[in-house]
């Protein structure tokens, strides 16, 4: 805090720290300064950025799709929270961490809040695929690896502060690290699951508009079907009601709001 006489006291300075400045972010963290404050800003960098890359990946189906997608890509990182956090901070505190529930929430909101920011100034690629008319497929695989890099990046970003906090000030046991990259891990999978349950994100034109689908199979299976499709030069999944049907192997494999509907190739 020598470097710093004042604290983080805006919106605009907190950003500031997430981009540019996050070692002055964690160490007021650890010194309890302005916690409120800047949970609040985080929350509302959450609600307010992953919203609206929401919006604009659900705009490929128009603007039901749109909002929903807006409503739920929050709702999904606080609901992964929710679920992941207290076995978290439980191991923490009995691996030796001094951190404060309070502190821990702060250091989990401000990883999320800088993937939200990372979301959002990707949009501009989203927003360009979609006004040129990519391929659906690609649309899916797009919007999925921009969620992968910013989630990782959010996650990378809590082992950063975390490691600080274990070198500089000696309220944070180094085995603790180890935990933390395991429950990483289980936080990701965790996520996976959550938007698999909530899909459709980006929503299918050629289908009623539905907030959550009824679908089979899983994420990972979703992917390589999706892949093999655009490899395939599908530019997305055929109507309902489409006379030829996919090949038995595809046969009701789902992707996203695709699901449950016969797919044909083109020849």
């Amino acid at each position: 805090m020598a470097e710093h006489a004042q604290p983080i006291a805006t919106y605009r300075e907190f950003l500031t720290a997430l981009l540019s400045d996050r070692e002055r972010f964690f160490e007021e963290v650890v010194d309890t300064v302005a916690l409120p404050a800047k949970l609040r800003y985080a929350v509302v960098t959450i609600i307010g950025l992953s919203a609206f890359f929401g919006l604009v990946a659900g705009a490929y189906s128009g603007p039901a799709q749109a909002l929903s997608s807006a409503i739920k890509l929050p709702f999904l990182f606080f609901a992964t929270f929710l679920i992941c956090f207290p076995a978290f901070f439980v191991v923490q505190v009995l691996v030796g961490s001094r951190l404060r529930l309070l502190q821990v929430t702060v250091l989990m909101f401000g990883s999320l809040a800088l993937t939200s920011v990372l979301l959002a100034a990707l949009v501009p690629i989203t927003l360009f695929f979609l006004v040129t008319g990519s391929n659906y497929y690609f649309q899916h695989l797009l919007n999925i690896a921009i969620a992968g890099v910013a989630g990782l990046f959010g996650l990378y970003a809590l082992h950063e502060g975390l490691s600080l906090v274990c070198e500089k000030r000696g309220v944070y046991p180094r085995k603790a690290l180890t935990i933390m990259r395991v429950w990483a891990v289980l936080f990701a999978f965790v996520g996976i699951q959550l938007a698999w349950n909530l899909r459709p994100f980006l929503g299918d034109r050629s289908e009623p508009f539905r907030i959550i689908g009824n679908y089979q199979g899983n994420f990972y299976t979703a992917i390589l079907y999706a892949t093999k499709q655009l490899l395939a030069g599908d530019q997305r999944p055929a109507a309902p009601g489409t006379p030829a049907a996919p090949p038995q192997q595809y046969r009701r494999l789902p992707f996203d709001t695709a699901a449950d509907t016969a797919r044909s190739r083109r020849p």
